[in-house]
C-alpha cells in the first residue's frame, strides 16, 4: 500500500509539473525575448539571451508613455477594487442577515446580471454616458468597472459571511454595535481571505480590461496599460524586442498582485464555496 501511494504521488507530482511547465513556458519565453534585440529574436523566436541587459525596458517605458499609463490604470482599479470591496461586504452581509423580502430580489437581480454580456448592452450604455458627459472620463470607466464587478463579487461575499455564526453578529448588536459598526469590527476582519480574493479578482479584472477602456476613453492621456501596449504594437509592430517588453512591462503588476497574495486568494475561494 505505502508503495502504490508513493507512486501514486510521483507521477501527480509529475502530472503537475508538467501543467506548470506548458503554463508557464510561453511566459518564460516572452520575458526571455525582452532582453534579447529584435534581429535575434527573428532568427530564433525562441532562445536565451545572450546577457541581461534593461535597456529594452527602459525604452519601451518612455517610448510607449506608460507612465501616464500605469497612474490611469492605477486610478481606476484601486478606486473600483476599493468601491466593490466595500459594496460587496455590505451588501453580502445584508443579503444574509436581513429578514425584508427584498434580499431575495436582489439576490435574483445578480443573478440575472451575471449572464448578460457586455456587448449587449454597449451601445446603449455609450449613448447614456455620452448624454452625460462621461465619455471620455476616467470617472465614467470607474463608474462601469464598479457596475460590472458588483453582481459576482456581492454573491461570493455573500456566500462566505454566510458561514460566519450569526451569534457573533448579535452579540455585538446586543453590545450598542451598530450595522456598520458590526461589518467593521466583527465581519471584516473575519473575512479578510474573501477580501483579498475581492481585492484581486476586481484589479485583474479591471487592469486588463480593453474594450470597455478603449471605447470610453478616446484621449491619448488617459489611455490605460491595456490600451496603450494595444497602441504600442500599432506603432511599433515591425520591433519584436519592443512588443515582449511591452507586454511583459504591462502585466507585472498583475503577476506581481498575484504572487503576492495567492495563498489569501486560494483561502478565499475554498473557503467561500465550502461555506
Amino acid at each position: 500500500m505505502t508503495y502504490k501511494k508513493t507512486i501514486g504521488r510521483y507521477t501527480t507530482f509529475g502530472i503537475l509539473s508538467l501543467i506548470a511547465l506548458i503554463q508557464t513556458a510561453p511566459l518564460i519565453a516572452a520575458v526571455f525575448n525582452t532582453f534579447r534585440s529584435d534581429g535575434s529574436i527573428k532568427k530564433f523566436p525562441i532562445g536565451f539571451p545572450s546577457q541581461f541587459n534593461f535597456a529594452n525596458y527602459a525604452k519601451a517605458w518612455v517610448v510607449g508613455g506608460y507612465a501616464r499609463a500605469f497612474g490611469n490604470s492605477i486610478l481606476v482599479s484601486f478606486s473600483a477594487t476599493a468601491v466593490v470591496l466595500l459594496a460587496s461586504l455590505i451588501a453580502g452581509y445584508f443579503l444574509v442577515r436581513s429578514q425584508l423580502r427584498i434580499r431575495n430580489f436582489i439576490l435574483g437581480y445578480f443573478g440575472v446580471a451575471l449572464s448578460i454580456p457586455v456587448f449587449s448592452y454597449l451601445v446603449p450604455l455609450y449613448y447614456s454616458f455620452s448624454e452625460l458627459n462621461l465619455v471620455n472620463s476616467l470617472f465614467g470607466i470607474i463608474l462601469i468597472y464598479i457596475a460590472i464587478n458588483l453582481p459576482f463579487n456581492v454573491l461570493l461575499a455573500r456566500t462566505f459571511i454566510f458561514g460566519i455564526p450569526k451569534e457573533l453578529s448579535e452579540a455585538a448588536i446586543i453590545d450598542g454595535c451598530t450595522t456598520y459598526q458590526t461589518i467593521r469590527k466583527i465581519i471584516f476582519p473575519l473575512s479578510k481571505p474573501i477580501v483579498t480574493t475581492i481585492a484581486l479578482i476586481v484589479f485583474v479584472a479591471t487592469w486588463n480590461e480593453f474594450t470597455l477602456a478603449n471605447t470610453f476613453l478616446q484621449s491619448p492621456e488617459l489611455k490605460t496599460a491595456s490600451t496603450k501596449y494595444v497602441l504600442f504594437v500599432g506603432e511599433r509592430g515591425s520591433d519584436l524586442s519592443m512588443i515582449y517588453t511591452a507586454g511583459v512591462i504591462t502585466m507585472l503588476p498583475i503577476v506581481a498582485a498575484f504572487l503576492a497574495l495567492q495563498n489569501y486568494f486560494i483561502d478565499g475561494m475554498t473557503s467561500g464555496s465550502i461555506k
